[in-house]
């Protein structure tokens, strides 16, 4: 979770989008900006079509928001991953194991 309390509602937006890392990370939380392609809220599908990933949840009682938060912070265990991304623990650690065994072939394809 995040260390700030979630907003109770909708808050103003800042005048304007961050575009660098370092513009946003000291900016609010939970992140307003939704259309953010490291926000949590949603995912915009190859297909064009469109995932919330916390449909139960208001943008603004999100606990996580950033995956680059989430990011920084460093290791998590397979169950804090799966709740970042509602996902759970042990999709997180099918999709951790499909990565490792890519990232193998690929790395036994270079020689």
């Amino acid at each position: 979770m995040s260390a700030s309390a979630p907003a109770t509602g909708p808050q103003p937006l800042p005048t304007a989008r961050p575009r660098t890392r370092g513009d946003c990370a000291a900016g609010p939380r939970p992140c307003p900006w939704v259309s953010c392609r490291h926000h949590l809220f949603l995912e915009v599908r190859e297909s064009g079509g469109i995932k919330l990933n916390f449909p139960h949840l208001e943008v603004w009682a999100m606990g996580e928001s950033c995956s680059l938060d989430v990011a920084d912070r460093g290791t998590a265990t397979l169950e804090q991953a799966g709740r970042a991304v509602g996902l759970t623990r042990e999709r997180v650690r099918q999709i951790e194991s499909r990565g490792k065994g890519s990232f193998a072939a690929a790395a036994r394809a270079l020689g």
